[in-house]
């Protein structure tokens, strides 16, 4: 057994396995990913800033999807100003609606909100 450690291994008896060499081009490799991400960003249109519509259930946070025909009814955008800047809290699907947050806003957290037509 010693002698066999000693004396190695004989080279016809070695298992071969050539080592390949890759070449990764990453702008022929992905050219592929940028052209589909390029035209489905095409078809989607221009960029919409919509907040998400997040709800409280049961002490966890759930994340919903708004559905296309949603953002389609709607009408109104409402807009917080503070220091910080401006930022959308929500949009409603009327005016009224929009004047009901507006007050309700106004009289609890002592804010004003600006309505804008979308």
């Amino acid at each position: 057994m010693t002698r066999a450690f000693r004396g190695g291994i004989d080279s016809r008896r070695k298992a071969r396995a050539p080592t390949r060499i890759r070449n990764w081009n990453p702008i022929r490799d992905l050219r592929g990913l940028k052209t589909r991400t390029t035209a489905i960003g095409n078809e989607m249109g221009p960029l919409v800033d919509v907040p998400a519509m997040i709800r409280i259930e049961d002490e966890h946070w759930v994340f919903e999807r708004v559905e296309d025909g949603v953002l389609q009814n709607l009408t109104h955008r409402l807009i917080v100003h503070d220091s910080a800047g401006s930022t959308t809290i929500g949009a409603t699907a009327g005016m009224e609606t929009a004047m009901q947050v507006a007050q309700k806003m106004a009289t609890l957290e002592n804010k004003i909100v600006m309505i804008r037509p979308i």
